[in-house]
């Protein structure tokens, strides 16, 4: 028999033979078939075993039985969970698209670093494109941080800075956010000293996700000061600010992380960029792999930047669509709408817990976010869409 063994160091090492190998259970020793001619044996860490994979939304509808959608109407879904943006793209970028003829060569990056520093101010040689803001993350970890060091993150935070950190082994010194999701600035100074140098990079979102508020400049320009790299993820700065832009050229130690998947409603393209020193942008070059962004989401993303008085507009919509929105959700008597410079709301629940609300919700097509994290039980996260979806997210909140 082949046996799989939960090993005390932290991996599962399995012998790889010549046929398939059954699924195995970690945790146990779990005999196996076994198989002629072992060849290889392999290693892998129990760590990413703890990792959920993610899962979309619709997803979680055709798997869980406790949502109470029907598979075939999954499509006809309102869809507030995600903070996508309900406009969409600029109409130019569909064109662009079925215009272009250049998919079968690889993509020049050139022509949309210039497109993006002109948009941004900032030199070319400061901007570096990834596959959705996502890879820019891992980039980031892979440039800063040595095997023992790690970061600093502030909950509740984009769970993206823990995967990632998860993901390459990096140690995370957290300091939660107060009850009013503002920064422990204290707290953040003293896991710097506390770690002795070994945590080498701060995560903040400014509009925050969840909560959607803004960090004041004067609270990063605080944090530049501390002996470790300041990653400040901006995916939402187009629906408010101000941001730390200006900070740029004063702090080598600061980094901005930006996408187009939220203003300019681009999300299924999957591209984002980072406005960083020139010499830490030429790092993140070094280590991104070739051609790491695909043709489409530079030609969508060109037509974007072509048409600004348009996605900048939509941009408007949204935003004065959030601030009714928000005005009409104060009016429900156990939500407390907790206001918001992104392109979402966040809601405290009185009486009732987050999966409660979101579950009734899908019961009804529409999706919100509820959270898993002990501290957000109690609250539920709205994207805001189209006026009719909001007027349809309303109907059922009055309802429960």
């Amino acid at each position: 028999m082949l046996y799989v063994v939960h090993k005390p160091f932290g991996a599962v090492q399995v012998a790889l033979c010549d046929g398939l190998i059954q699924g195995f259970q970690l945790g146990v020793v779990t005999p196996m078939p076994i198989f002629h001619h072992c060849t290889v044996e392999i290693t892998v860490s129990v760590i990413l075993y703890s990792i959920i994979p993610f899962a979309a939304m619709p997803d979680k509808l055709y798997h869980s039985s406790s949502w109470l959608i029907r598979p075939h109407i999954v499509e006809q879904l309102i869809r507030l969970d995600a903070n996508e943006n309900p406009f969409g793209p600029s109409p130019r970028v569909a064109q662009a698209l079925a215009e272009f003829a250049g998919y079968h060569l690889y993509p020049d990056y050139r022509p949309l670093r210039e497109a993006v520093a002109r948009y941004a101010s900032v030199s070319p040689q400061q901007v570096v494109l990834g596959n959705g803001s996502d890879e820019l993350i891992d980039l980031l970890m892979r440039l800063c941080l040595e095997p023992d060091q790690g970061v600093i993150l502030c909950p509740p935070a984009f769970s993206m800075y823990r995967f990632f950190a998860d993901v390459g082994r990096h140690p995370v010194w957290e300091v939660p956010r107060g009850d009013d999701f503002s920064l422990d600035m204290p707290g953040i100074e003293a896991a710097v000293r506390e770690s002795d140098g070994r945590a080498r990079l701060l995560f903040l979102t400014s509009p925050g996700n969840p909560d959607g508020q803004v960090i004041p400049q004067d609270t990063v320009r605080r944090l530049l000061r501390l002996p470790l790299m300041v990653a400040v993820d901006e995916a939402y700065i187009e629906f408010g600010g101000p941001g730390v832009l200006p900070l740029l050229a004063e702090y080598e130690n600061l980094i901005i992380i930006r996408t187009f998947s939220k203003w300019a409603g681009l999300a299924g393209l999957r591209l984002g960029y980072a406005l960083l020193a020139p010499e830490l942008a030429d790092g993140l070059e070094r280590i991104r792999a070739p051609y790491n962004v695909n043709a489409a989401a530079l030609v969508a993303a060109l037509a974007t930047l072509e048409d600004l008085e348009t996605v900048q507009a939509n941009v408007a919509r949204l935003v004065a669509e959030r601030e009714r929105l928000q005005a009409a959700l104060a009016a429900i008597p156990w939500l407390e709408p907790i206001p918001s410079q992104a392109n979402f709301i966040l809601c405290r629940l009185r009486g009732r817990s987050g999966q409660e609300v979101a579950e009734a919700l899908a019961g009804q097509g529409i999706l919100v976010r509820s959270f898993s994290e002990p501290r957000l039980e109690g609250y539920i996260r709205i994207s805001v869409g189209r006026p009719k979806q909001n007027e349809a997210l309303l109907r059922v909140l009055w309802e429960l």
